[in-house]
């Protein structure tokens, strides 16, 4: 099992250059950076994220972003091959041993809901703690079995996740 020291942090968090656009209102800031990984310690980092303001992290494997409520996707994040930051010597699948919110996770499920009933692409992230490492992998979430790669050790991770519906102005959502 790896353990994450603060140095592991430290060096994982050294601040991106954030690109500021506003629109409407809305402040949205996007980086580049190299893993999911790293982008999931630099949103982690964040002291907190006023009302209207939007931080998004672009890498290879997709882009993580974290706003007032938690993380989000606004297109699916890749589900294998990817860049993990320091792959596990022990490749073979485990069992994913929590998955959990991040933020307030009431008010990211009527999020995703309200998207998905107008059309928008919304998906459910949940962090999931990998069975190997340890790491909680902030992963976009489905109903049923799946399986998601550890952001840290890049070890696949099976985990189940029951039915969410969720009651919107539009009427029920499965997310």
């Amino acid at each position: 099992m790896r353990l994450f020291k603060k140095k592991d942090r430290q060096e994982a968090n050294q601040q991106p250059k954030w690109r500021l656009r506003n629109s409407n209102g809305s402040a949205y800031n996007s980086c580049h950076v190299p893993t999911l990984f790293k982008a999931t310690e630099v949103l982690r980092d964040l002291a907190s994220v006023p009302p209207n303001t939007y931080y998004v992290c672009e890498t290879p494997d997709g882009a993580l972003g974290r706003d007032i409520i938690g993380f989000y996707t606004e297109a699916p994040l890749k589900t294998s091959g990817i860049t993990p930051d320091a792959p596990a010597a022990d490749q073979s699948p485990v069992r994913a041993s929590s998955l959990k919110a991040f933020g307030d996770g009431v008010k990211s499920q009527y999020s995703v809901a309200t998207l998905k009933s107008i059309g928008d692409y919304a998906a459910f992230v949940l962090q999931m703690e990998c069975g190997r490492c340890g790491y909680q992998s902030p992963v976009e979430t489905e109903r049923g079995t799946f399986q998601r790669q550890c952001y840290a050790c890049g070890t696949v991770n099976t985990v189940q996740r029951g039915r969410i519906q969720v009651i919107t102005q539009s009427g029920p959502v499965d997310i």
